[in-house]
């Protein structure tokens, strides 16, 4: 249910319909077709015929029109057929490199695979995201880096969220790392971790009301 949730958004958000780029002065230029290079060079054909490069570095943004391929593929994860829709995200995915519709692609495939339990492809592709500050993205990502058996490597994650991530990143990697612990047979410090969550972050009610059960749970064990 929250894959589906995260799903729908990701269709709410999906407005863009034409082909544009969004140069460096913030200028929106439409066109009528738009094609990326493996450099990240982007040409856009206007109405009038004109072909307009831009070089990585000179856009702010770009954007296909929008491939069908993913209409199909949306349809088939809300049907339930994330197997059969997994081919037309991939193709979505290498086709629509840097045209905005990847980054999509990538998010309805790490999601998929998250919610099948196939967690180390979920993280190859949310670390694949151009974007991976979302809140909802570092939590999942965490998880699955958690649930692929990585431990070493989230370890090393959650500790660099305590120190530099924002607030809530801080939060949710104490809260994370607390339960590693646990798992370790290390209560004590799961729950000291569980507390500083309690304590420090109550902002974060969310999540400081998740510590305040597992600590509760952790002193019954």
């Amino acid at each position: 249910m929250r894959w589906l949730s995260r799903f729908l958004i990701l269709l709410l958000v999906a407005s863009v319909d034409a082909a544009y780029v969004v140069n460096n002065a913030g200028r929106q230029i439409n066109g009528t077709g738009i094609s990326a290079s493996e450099d990240g060079s982007v040409s856009l054909t206007t109405a009038s015929g004109q072909t307009m490069t831009f070089r990585k570095g000179q856009y702010r943004s770009a954007a296909a029109d929008r491939p069908p391929e993913l209409s199909r593929a949306e349809k088939l994860l809300k049907e339930g057929h994330g197997k059969r829709a997994v081919p037309l995200l991939k193709q979505v995915k290498q086709e629509c490199r840097f045209l905005a519709w990847d980054q999509q692609a990538i998010r309805l495939l790490a999601d998929y695979y998250f919610s099948s339990g196939r967690f180390s492809e979920a993280v190859a592709e949310f670390q694949s995201l151009e974007n991976q500050e979302e809140p909802a993205v570092q939590r999942t990502l965490r998880e699955a880096m958690m649930q692929s058996g990585d431990l070493e490597t989230v370890l090393l994650v959650l500790n660099e969220d305590i120190a530099t991530g924002s607030r809530e990143a801080a939060a949710q990697a104490y809260l994370m790392r607390g339960e590693l612990k646990a798992e370790a047979g290390d209560l004590e410090g799961a729950r000291r971790d569980w507390l500083k969550v309690i304590t420090f972050f109550k902002a974060q009610k969310e999540l400081a009301e998740q510590a305040e059960q597992k600590r509760s749970e952790g002193e019954n064990i």
